[in-house]
């Protein structure tokens, strides 16, 4: 079997890689027909070019007369200017807004810790059950006697008595008068 091996001679053949192990091109129309027999390549066929295309004469321009600008056009673009500068102002003043209110969170934050702060101090300075000791040991604080407490009888039906100074007349004058005088106040 080694015998049998045929020596190739490498300075003639070319190392093809992929795609370009078919193109046989480099080789000529006679060698690709005598190891390929039928494939001989196809002429490529002949682009035809174009016919002159006749240069069409120019034509002239016509340009109209400048237009009258519609008095409703300048009416609409100034509307449009106007509501964008109103749509501006509005949106600065809800900024404006918006941060405040966050301002005014910020500082409702702040007043309840120093109101949480503030009660703990006064409860601690001011103790009832201190105070209540302060004011028994001085005599000013005591428990009722017997003939101190008095007893309500509410089993009676209720009944009112109205006593009125002067005469009607009068009371009906000076309310007319403190009606007159609240609105002369409420006014100024």
């Amino acid at each position: 079997m080694a015998a049998t091996v045929k020596h190739l001679n490498y300075s003639t053949r070319r190392a093809t890689y992929g795609s370009e192990a078919y193109d046989l091109s480099y080789l000529g129309d006679a060698a690709v027909e005598k190891r390929l027999p039928g494939r001989v390549r196809q002429p490529k066929p002949l682009v035809r070019k174009r016919a002159q295309e006749r240069e069409q004469a120019k034509t002239r321009l016509r340009v109209r007369q400048q237009q009258n600008i519609s008095p409703f056009a300048i009416a609409g673009f100034i509307a449009v200017a106007v509501f964008a500068v109103v749509l501006l102002m509005s949106y600065v003043q809800l900024t404006r807004a918006s941060d405040d209110v966050v301002q005014l969170k910020s500082d409702l934050s702040n007043l309840k810790t120093q109101e949480a702060v503030l009660m703990a101090q006064y409860e601690s300075k001011f103790d009832l059950t201190t105070i209540e000791e302060q004011f028994a040991a001085k005599g000013a604080m005591v428990k009722p006697q017997s003939d101190q407490v008095f007893y309500i009888d509410m089993s009676g039906p209720d009944d009112a008595v109205v006593t009125a100074k002067g005469t009607q007349g009068a009371g009906a004058l000076e309310n007319i008068q403190q009606f007159f005088a609240a609105a002369v106040e409420y006014f100024k």
